[in-house]
């Protein structure tokens, strides 16, 4: 069940926003079927994506604009403090050039940005977080070795976020931009798609929405 939490983080004023052509955008399609389909990466889709953000790396810090790191900052202090639990190895997925490593990496002792794209992977600075190029329908880590996954506009692949997740880790989940953002799936949608029962909180920050998922009982 996901219980709303009070929005303290009031969107900016003057950005322009993706109105209708999120919900056409090609990476919705991708976003919901990989969540809901277990067959819904296919060799095809992967290549889509990657071509896609290979060619979006060179300007990809131009998306770093003031006020796009709020939903993920509200995320990182009151979606955590929620949950108690252990916060000591955390994987970003889709971390592309690792625009938020800095803040995340102040919340946990190991932090991992991992993307399918290796033109993203390439220009991750050197600093808070250990770069690796990866699928995140296959991830290169142990069952249960991971107490935190974040997930910023990245697709949801809810076996594998199942599979490498500690007993009582969580899921962080954040779409700047909120249901404008192409990669978006709501709150329900996200618990909807792990398997079994899972609790969460979320709200709205900035011009973005997150939340945060463990499973029911841990």
């Amino acid at each position: 069940m996901i219980t709303e939490l009070p929005v303290v983080i009031e969107a900016p004023d003057g950005e322009a926003t993706w109105g209708s052509a999120a919900v056409d955008h090609p990476m919705r399609a991708v976003t919901r079927a990989v969540a809901f389909d277990p067959d819904g990466w296919t060799p095809e889709r992967q290549a889509e994506v990657v071509a896609l953000f290979d060619s979006l790396a060179p300007e990809w810090t131009s998306r770093d604009v003031p006020g796009r790191e709020l939903p993920i900052l509200d995320a990182l202090d009151r979606g955590l403090a929620a949950f108690a639990g252990r916060r000591e190895r955390a994987v970003e997925l889709g971390g592309g050039t690792g625009l938020y490593s800095a803040a995340m990496a102040e919340r946990f002792a190991t932090l991992v940005t991992l993307d399918l794209s290796w033109e993203m992977i390439r220009l991750v600075p050197d600093g808070p977080a250990l770069a690796v190029q990866g699928d995140g329908a296959r991830l290169p880590f142990a069952d249960g070795a991971v107490d935190a996954l974040v997930l910023v506009n990245m697709f949801l692949f809810p076996a594998e976020v199942d599979r490498v997740l500690a007993a009582d880790g969580v899921v962080v989940w954040v779409n700047s931009r909120g249901p404008e953002t192409p990669i978006h799936l709501t709150a329900d949608e996200v618990d909807a798609a792990l398997p079994g029962t899972w609790d969460g909180v979320a709200s709205t920050a900035g011009w973005g929405t997150w939340s945060v998922h463990r499973r029911s009982g841990s």
